[in-house]
């Protein structure tokens, strides 16, 4: 398969055929067994990376070459993908998912930071790093610090938007009748899917919420609360639920709270 996507990839470019490329790449990288992407039929692919003019594919490209087994960390190679990414040459999935085949490879947490950090502005690299997920990004040098404790801030926010959308879809009678319809995203498909993922919150794992001041005690307590009412009966009454939402968010709107850290 690998081999006649290859040659097709090859035909393509000699006759500068960039549409049948990345279909092909995308075939490649999507579709296959990168495991057998080595040898002559890697090197051919990081041949092409100077060759190919459009930003778009050539960021593919890379996002290809770095899935490989064979492929081994290159510094080169993550400047260009990183200047690719500031010219919104991909996405921010698909560059979540290259930048963390390039640690993969042995590419630092602190080489992505201080990439992102340099060359994109910092929404978009926030976004990224966020996305990533990672939480250890090494030595920040003193001129990025402000700039790590927004990253800081935004993976907190994003971690507490995740509780509290799943709480809101276990107590809030419209959210858990329309999120199969709604634009709006709780973080899981239908309510069920929440409340069986929900006997994580227990008092002792609260405790690491509420030190990393993603939630405060009192909303801990609360969601304590549902925890325990869920492992006794999966089907809460309105009154039960009407209280613990009326506890969380007060008189307040609840799209505030969301988006308000604990001090």
């Amino acid at each position: 398969m690998i081999g006649k996507i290859m040659h097709l990839i090859t035909n393509a470019s000699l006759d500068k055929d960039d549409s049948v490329i990345v279909a092909a790449l995308k075939l490649l990288k999507n579709d296959c067994n990168l495991e057998e992407l080595e040898g002559d039929y890697f090197a051919k692919l990081v041949s092409m990376i100077p060759l190919v003019k459009e930003q778009s594919t050539k960021a593919l490209l890379i996002e290809t070459i770095v899935e490989s087994p064979e492929f081994v960390s290159d510094d080169t190679m993550l400047d260009e993908y990183v200047k690719l990414i500031s010219e919104s040459a991909t996405n921010v999935q698909e560059a979540v998912r290259c930048l963390g085949a390039f640690t993969s490879s042995g590419c630092t947490n602190n080489q992505i930071f201080l990439q992102l950090a340099d060359k994109l502005n910092d929404k978009f690299a926030v976004e990224i790093l966020v996305s990533m997920g990672r939480s250890n990004w090494g030595e920040i040098p003193h001129y990025l610090e402000s700039f790590s404790q927004e990253v800081q801030k935004a993976q907190r926010i994003k971690y507490r938007s995740g509780i509290i959308a799943a709480f809101l879809l276990i107590v809030h009678p419209l959210c858990s009748e329309y999120t199969h319809v709604s634009s709006l995203s709780f973080g899981y498909p239908f309510t069920e899917a929440a409340m069986n993922d929900w006997a994580w919150v227990t008092p002792k794992n609260t405790e690491h919420i509420v030190q990393k001041k993603i939630v405060t005690s009192k909303e801990a307590d609360i969601l304590v609360k549902l925890g325990g009412l869920l492992r006794l009966n999966m089907n809460l009454s309105s009154n039960e639920v009407a209280k613990l939402y009326t506890e969380f968010f007060e008189d307040k709107n609840p799209f505030d709270v969301i988006y308000t850290l604990p001090k």
